[in-house]
């Protein structure tokens, strides 16, 4: 069900590769981003939500949606 017609649904690049991958981000109360694999324990932490997506991309070893 799309509550909003007018927006369109498809996702970004980043989106679409953290769905595929099963990475989440969430933000502490800290301000602080965490980036995790679901159903694992790794994750990364930084200030910037995309540069903790990339830091677990990199530990985890897998391409990036920009390669």
């Amino acid at each position: 069900m799309n509550l909003f017609p007018e927006l369109p649904e498809e996702l970004s690049p980043r989106l679409r590769w953290m769905k595929n991958k099963n990475i989440h981000t969430l933000k502490t109360k800290d301000n602080r981003w965490v980036a995790y694999k679901s159903e694992t324990q790794h994750s990364f932490s930084h200030d910037d939500e995309i540069d903790a997506v990339v830091g677990l991309a990199k530990k985890l070893k897998t391409k990036l949606w920009k390669e």
